[in-house]
């Protein structure tokens, strides 16, 4: 028989565990603006079992930038120190303190030890529990919610936990992801492919924004032999040669490093216009030769579509990405199956199995679900499944406004690691100068509520990744139109506009800061805050440049002229590859992280003075003397470059 003391303190055991909603908070709040409806007539089992899972805050983040610029800034010496990739999972795991507080709560609520699992990579904590459950956990009400597709999840307006554990929890899923769909849907009722807009999906044929513009047909699928380009017509025709009497590099010698282009399916090359291009522009290629395919989440390099918009990207990409780097092999990390294609993360979990669950995974919203759910889909998820090659080039890119701050965190913090691991990489700066995507512009300032008018007016939208002060953003130049491939270059103004400007996000890196100053004091631009973020406290981008029109790029049988910052991200992608080759070649390692060498060291570029990058009604930014927001530092002088990056060790 139990004593009264026992029953009493039993009693105020239970009291407690039933009143920490006082000290409760709201952690995570669906938006206002959400697509997503709630069905009030529905009402759910409190039966329904949920998958929960709670993504644990990483530790250390907040050290990521120092540590960073420790390998990666000449002045230290730790400069050139790598860090292997189980380093850096140890760095930023959870603090054990943080695996001890959840837990603790957990168990307090009713969630027995027993249920609960920790991910591999001790990132996040995941049990099954049942709605009712889950409702007395985060003080919250689930429904089921509907949108226009007709598709149907479980979720919440909204959730709370206890003010103790709020800084230990980056987020909970199922709540406000929409990521969870109800037990027992009839079986006949078939899954959707994520419904967000193809703006969201790099790979979508339709979205045309961040893909290359095509011009004018020079080569009809008939020709009966090669055209023959010089030199002389760099200012109509750039081919791989005008390239490198541009940058002063010569034509590659080494195979000891390694390159990687990241497309996403559908996007997809045709080794039939690899072997036109090389039959004439880069004749020492062999019919034949081919990208290593790394397919991530069942990427396929598919020919069932063939058409610029499925096709350009890819083409252009790897034509010119294998002709400046050959003999060296380059790697293509094909991402995404047929039906759901990818995103950014979806690649980044690719060659990094402790970001699949860092900081709770990806995001139902904005990233493809793996295993995809859907028939016919790719059957698993693929987390670490290739090594990341030394430089990694992406020619496509989302709008700032279009994504939530954490997950462009998130995400830049990703970029982080990479740099520590030793890996460069590169995202093109977007073509429509200070807009965003296709031209449109944010009806509010600093795109406050991530909404866009057609593009005459408004505030000017700056890209993502490449505001991301862990990646390295290349803009675009070219040739003036007359002059010779040996004069300077104007920024482009043909077809496209260079992608440039601040972020509303990321603050101004250190690596960064006298650049933007010498340009605020010597140049300031002449718009109100209202247009752009003129705070001279953020990120500004790109931070080089190399030639972005006039690509003879070989497409579905033609050679056809291609523009765009796809174009120059692969070019000077392939610059820092054969600047890796002969740092290997010396007993050096790989460059990585450049940005803060590349500021250090201004006069290793052909410094852009001419030119701007238009849009929103608005002449943009001017090309001036030193950095700016449309070239940003300017283009490679290879010789320089790799004088500079050679003295270090």
């Amino acid at each position: 028989m139990r004593s009264v003391l026992e029953i009493i303190s039993l009693a105020l055991a239970a009291s407690a565990a039933a009143l920490p909603s006082s000290t409760y908070r709201v952690h995570e709040k669906r938006s206002s603006t959400s697509s997503w409806s709630k069905l009030h007539e529905v009402k759910l089992d409190e039966r329904i079992t949920l998958p929960v899972r709670i993504g644990l805050k990483e530790s250390n983040l907040d050290s990521g930038y120092d540590l960073l610029m420790d390998v990666s800034d000449a002045k230290s010496p730790n400069y050139g120190k790598h860090w292997s990739y189980e380093q850096i999972a140890e760095k930023f795991a959870p603090k054990p303190e943080t695996f001890r507080a959840v837990r603790e709560w957990l168990t307090e609520s009713g969630i027995e030890p027993s249920r609960v699992e920790l991910s591999a990579g001790k990132n996040w904590m995941k049990f099954n529990a049942s709605i009712h459950e889950v409702e007395q956990l985060l003080h919250t009400k689930y429904g089921y919610y509907s949108h226009a597709s007709g598709q149907g999840h479980i979720a919440c307006d909204d959730y709370s936990v206890p003010e103790s554990v709020s800084h230990h929890i980056d987020f909970i899923m199922p709540t406000v992801h929409f990521d969870t769909k109800i037990v027992g849907q009839p079986d006949n009722e078939k899954l959707s492919k994520r419904d967000v807009p193809p703006s969201l999906k790099p790979g979508d044929p339709s979205n045309v924004a961040w893909k290359p513009k095509k011009g004018k047909i020079i080569a009809s699928p008939n020709a009966a032999s090669p055209l023959a380009f010089t030199n002389a017509n760099c200012n109509t025709y750039i081919t791989p040669d005008c390239l490198r009497a541009l940058y002063q590099f010569s034509n590659g010698t080494l195979a000891k490093s390694s390159y990687g282009i990241v497309e996403y399916t559908p996007q997809a090359y045709l080794q039939s216009d690899l072997n036109l291009f090389y039959a004439n522009l880069a004749r020492q290629i062999a019919a034949g030769t081919a990208p290593t395919l790394a397919s991530i989440d069942g990427g396929v390099a598919q020919t069932t579509t063939q058409n610029f918009n499925t096709n350009g990207e890819s083409d252009l990409d790897l034509e010119y990405a294998i002709a400046l780097v050959y003999p060296q092999k380059v790697t293509l990390f094909q991402t995404g199956d047929l039906i759901e294609s990818a995103s950014f993360n979806n690649f980044l979990d690719g060659i990094d199995a402790s970001y699949c669950t860092a900081a709770g995974g990806d995001s139902p919203v904005y990233d493809a679900t793996y295993p995809d759910p859907n028939s016919g889909g790719y059957k698993s998820k693929d987390c670490g499944k290739y090594a990341p090659t030394a430089v990694i080039s992406t020619s496509y890119g989302y709008n700032e406004a279009d994504l939530t701050p954490a997950y462009e965190t998130r995400q830049c913090n990703e970029y982080m690691k990479l740099g520590l691991a030793g890996v460069t990489v590169l995202y093109s700066s977007g073509d429509y100068g200070v807009a965003g995507n296709g031209g449109q512009c944010c009806t509010k300032a600093k795109c406050a509520g991530g909404t866009y008018n057609s593009g005459g007016s408004g505030t000017f939208n700056p890209s993502f990744p490449g505001t991301c002060p862990y990646v390295t953003s290349v803009g675009a130049t070219q040739i003036v139109p007359g002059a010779s491939v040996t004069a300077p270059e104007e920024a482009c103004q043909t077809v496209i506009y260079s992608g440039g400007g601040f972020s509303n996000n990321f603050a101004l890196p250190s690596y960064q800061s006298s650049a933007v100053k010498s340009y605020f004091t010597n140049h300031k631009p002449p718009y109100t805050a209202t247009q752009y973020n003129n705070s001279q406290k953020t990120r500004g981008y790109p931070d080089v440049s190399a030639n972005g029109a006039n690509y003879v790029v070989a497409v579905d049988n033609t050679l056809s002229l291609i523009y765009g910052t796809s174009a120059s991200a692969p070019t000077f992608g392939a610059i820092i590859t054969l600047i890796n080759e002969q740092r290997v070649n010396s007993g050096k390692k790989p460059v990585g992280f450049i940005n803060p060498t590349i500021y250090a060291n201004p006069s290793a570029f052909n410094d852009i003075t001419i030119g701007g990058n238009q849009g929103c009604g608005t002449a943009g930014f001017t090309a001036v003397s030193g950095w700016d927001p449309v070239t940003g530092l300017g283009t490679p002088n290879y010789p320089k470059l790799l004088s500079v990056f050679q003295a270090l060790p």
